[in-house]
């Protein structure tokens, strides 16, 4: 027993040090806590006009704190977004606004009233002095994914900007369009399709985590990468090859459901679609961020069993038009033969303002094998080799409503491609080229389809790639 006794109160001795260091720990801490807050209070105005240019004003608060993609689309003159913060008057308080998303929302088969409805929304979070944004889908019909995440990373942004204003008391003061809540109204009137769609990869998907299982919808979740101080072409080259990869294999799987896979050669094709789309997004991007989502879904139609699979890759910055029209444009070769193709075009009179002018026609440049806006002459097959691979994987399925397309969106030029006119080969100065001209000489010079290659009115500030592929049971080999 006498042994005993020395390490029970040795024992009991530790736990009561341990127990009194805790406490002291914890007193220092608060006491650390309570410092640094008085701390902050007696600074933090000097350190916040310092960092709003001297003065803490709203316009002052934007430029410094609006996430990067959300303040070149409101920031860049051309853009549909754009607003003057140092002419912005808060609209009086409201404590809800409701916006009626339209019946078809899609950048590409409703321009006018998607641009609109994108442009409320936006003077609604940044302008208007309310406390709940809702969103109403029950007259949305047609849901286009593109249009949906253009409008969710909006949302998205704008969240980050909200939330780190109110934690500084003396901007929340300024800010005083701070949203309390953003939500969806009537969901029982929303059509199923398009509640897939939202509660798959949309709003409540993106912003609350708010998911739902669909028997039919494989969502591909959105992907966002940026390039940030660390960046260099090696970690690039290696995200680009681990997303290719995963998205990759996202389609596989999906295909798997439906008891399909891919034959080699359209899986190779698949890997080079994904793979240019992203590092090309990413190289182009002023804000250096890229965006990929999308969804598959397994659809049986009019007796007929096929995947419809959806991709969307889109980055904000400065147009393909503007990358070669910038006078530090590196590759000064490519933009004289623009140059020179140009005054072709204005001899012969293809220009048209309001259908095809010169942004519509280097746009198109811009994608023929060879050319890159970058020095390095190695570069410039990613464009024709995308546009290729496009083609070899579109299934056969010819329903008008279920055909593949293919949409490049960049500044005021759409091009679209859907198999009408095809990829041919031609023979130039001893050189054989890929070229995709959208008319039937093949030839660059002659002006294309305005149909396929056209000037739009609504300027989307940077490039958005939107593919819509069927997969019908021609273009399978089964497992």
């Amino acid at each position: 027993m006498k042994n005993k006794k020395p390490v029970f109160i040795k024992i009991s001795k530790k736990r009561f040090e341990r127990k009194l260091i805790s406490k002291i720990k914890k007193k220092v801490l608060r006491l650390h806590e309570l410092n640094e807050i008085l701390f902050k209070k007696k600074i933090s105005l000097k350190a916040l006009k310092k960092e709003f240019n001297g003065n803490v004003v709203y316009s002052n608060i934007i430029k410094a704190w609006l996430p990067i993609n959300l303040a070149y689309l409101v920031n860049t003159k051309q853009s549909a977004f754009y607003i003057d913060f140092e002419k912005v008057k808060i609209q009086s308080q409201k404590k809800e606004v409701v916006l009626q998303i339209p019946k078809v929302f899609s950048l590409i088969d409703n321009p006018v009233e998607s641009y609109n409805f994108i442009r409320d929304v936006v003077n609604s979070l940044l302008c208007e002095k309310i406390k709940v944004l809702s969103l109403d889908y029950q007259k949305c019909t047609q849901l286009n994914i593109g249009a949906q995440v253009f409008l969710d990373i909006i949302l998205k942004e704008t969240a980050m900007f909200y939330e780190r204003c109110v934690k500084q008391p003396i901007v929340k003061t300024k800010v005083k369009v701070v949203k309390s809540s953003m939500r969806l109204v009537n969901l029982s009137e929303t059509s199923d399709e398009v509640k897939k769609i939202l509660f798959s990869v949309g709003t409540p998907a993106i912003l609350r985590n708010a998911k739902i299982d669909f028997p039919n919808i494989i969502p591909y979740r959105l992907c966002t990468h940026n390039r940030d101080a660390s960046f260099n072409k090696i970690k690039a080259s290696e995200r680009k090859d681990i997303d290719t990869t995963e998205l990759a294999e996202y389609v596989i799987n999906s295909l798997a459901r439906v008891n399909r896979k891919l034959t080699l050669e359209k899986l190779d094709n698949l890997c080079t679609i994904i793979g240019e789309a992203l590092i090309n997004a990413e190289e182009h991007s002023t804000t250096n961020h890229r965006f990929s989502i999308g969804y598959f879904q397994d659809i049986i139609k009019n007796g007929k069993h096929y995947g419809l699979f959806r991709l969307i890759i889109v980055n904000f910055g400065k147009t393909i038009y503007e990358k070669f029209k910038d006078l530090e444009c590196p590759n000064k070769e490519v933009v004289e033969k623009m140059r020179r193709l140009s005054e072709n075009y204005t001899q012969k009179g293809f220009f048209n303002w309001k259908t095809f002018n010169e942004e519509s026609l280097w746009t198109l440049y811009a994608l023929q094998e060879g050319v890159t806006s970058v020095a390095d002459k190695k570069r410039g097959n990613g464009s024709i080799q995308f546009i290729d691979s496009f083609f070899n994987i579109k299934g056969k399925f010819n329903d008008v409503g279920e055909k593949s397309r293919m949409t490049i969106l960049s500044g005021n030029t759409n091009i679209t491609f859907d198999g009408t006119y095809r990829i041919i080969e031609k023979e130039i100065s001893n050189e054989r080229f890929k070229v995709m001209t959208f008319n039937e000489s093949g030839n660059i010079e002659n002006k294309p389809d305005d149909k396929f290659v056209k000037y739009v009115d609504n300027y989307f500030p940077g490039t958005m790639i939107s593919a819509r592929i069927c997969f019908s049971e021609d273009d399978y080999d089964a497992n």
